[in-house]
């Protein structure tokens, strides 16, 4: 018996219908869903957390300054999360049975580490594949089934993302312990969280804060024109000279200045000294990854970065029209160049007012973004091969998709 462990449900049906399965003849009620040999179930995240100091040892519960630094425990020890005991209990059930195991994470080092604590949690010795799937539709993670690898080649990435952890709860604890006992001892009474994420990102917030409310106006004048000619007329801006009063970015400050300035040139002859023209070149920017497009949906439509990932991560997961969206790279493979007519097709059934550009595309320009050597666990947001055409998109949806 094979069994696979996905990081989530919908993962996990999407690899159930790849290997042949009827979704409506399992009761997900299960845990897990059957085919023949292969069994496929799922966690809910991480399924297990590290142990707290006072697991280790009962005495480190009561906060002491003498007992800092709190040192860490490798390997260490994990504890099933409280609300994931019932399927957790069904995934170490179904490990036991099995003849091997497939990690079915998401694609990332986080994903590596969530199932492979589960199988050194239960001390499984069983041989472990490893499955990486980007797209649930149903034609990628068939091809992502029949080109899986051991599970020992991604080693490392589970051991960057448990170190990770191991430093965050180091960071956390010690520096939370250490910071409220201190702040204790001048009659502050509440605990003072610490986080090797959180407050660097509080302090981030703070500095701007403050810079906001310390900010002094400031005004500066740009001076323009129409300027005509034989040939037609040209729009240009005053360059102000060494002789103006600017600023530390050479902008005009002094309102009088501008206005004589003005006055003098206006209604004026003007020569024109030197002309120049140039063919430039543009290519297209990089595909998206999560980052970029969450600032482009911020910038654009006005969408917080929480709501963008809901809206990619829908599209992904619900829908099946995008690939992962967590990723960090903004790279395709050679693979994808080769399949881009399809995703092309799909993007006109999806949106087909975008059918005039697609049909005046030229599939045989390479961009730069098709460089499999950039690629680390992930590749870059694009639409899968799927058409949405027949697919209720919410107007949000539908405005993170274009």
């Amino acid at each position: 018996m094979r069994v696979f462990i996905a990081e989530k449900p919908s993962l996990a049906q999407a690899i159930f219908e790849g290997l042949g399965g009827n979704i409506a003849n399992q009761k997900k009620a299960n845990g897990y869903f059957e085919n023949g040999t292969d069994i496929v179930t799922w966690c809910y995240g991480h399924m297990l957390e590290l142990f707290d100091p006072e697991d280790y040892d009962p005495n480190l519960k009561t906060w002491r300054l003498d007992d800092l630094p709190l040192k860490a425990v490798y390997p260490p020890k994990l504890k099933p999360i409280a609300k994931s005991v019932v399927q957790l209990n069904i995934i170490t059930g179904l490990i036991k049975k099995a003849d091997s195991i497939v990690n079915a994470g998401d694609p990332d080092e986080e994903g590596n580490l969530l199932i492979d604590e589960i199988l050194t949690h239960v001390n499984s010795q069983k041989p472990v594949e490893r499955l990486l799937v980007a797209d649930l539709n149903v034609k990628a993670v068939k091809k992502s089934l029949a080109s899986m690898r051991p599970n020992s080649e991604f080693a490392s990435m589970t051991q960057s993302a448990l170190a990770r952890s191991i430093g965050d709860q180091l960071f956390g604890y010690n520096l939370t312990r250490a910071f409220t006992l201190k702040a204790k001892e001048k009659g502050y009474g509440n605990v003072l969280n610490v986080g090797r994420v959180q407050t660097a990102v509080l302090g981030l917030i703070n500095n701007r804060t403050l810079a906001n409310l310390n900010h002094s106006e400031s005004f500066y004048y740009v001076l323009s024109g129409s300027f005509s000619f034989s040939k037609g007329s040209i729009h240009a801006k005053y360059l102000p000279g060494e002789d103006d009063n600017v600023d530390e970015k050479k902008r005009l400050t002094s309102e009088l200045d501008a206005v004589m300035i003005k006055d003098n040139c206006l209604e004026q002859a003007t020569m024109i000294s030197e002309a120049s023209t140039k063919a430039e070149s543009k290519a297209a920017p990089l595909p998206f990854n999560l980052s970029t497009l969450q600032q482009t949906c911020a910038k654009q439509h006005g969408l917080s970065a929480d709501d963008t990932l809901k809206l990619v991560q829908s599209l992904y997961e619900t829908h099946k029209l995008l690939t992962y969206p967590r990723s960090d790279c903004r790279y395709l493979s050679d693979e994808h160049y080769a399949g881009a007519s399809e995703v092309l097709v799909a993007i006109v059934g999806t949106i087909p007012g975008l059918s005039s550009s697609i049909e005046g595309t030229d599939s045989r320009l390479k961009h730069k973004a098709f460089n499999g050597g950039k690629i680390t666990a992930h590749h870059a947001i694009i639409p899968t091969e799927k058409s949405g055409k027949g697919i209720n998109l919410s107007p949000n949806e539908r405005m993170v998709y274009e």
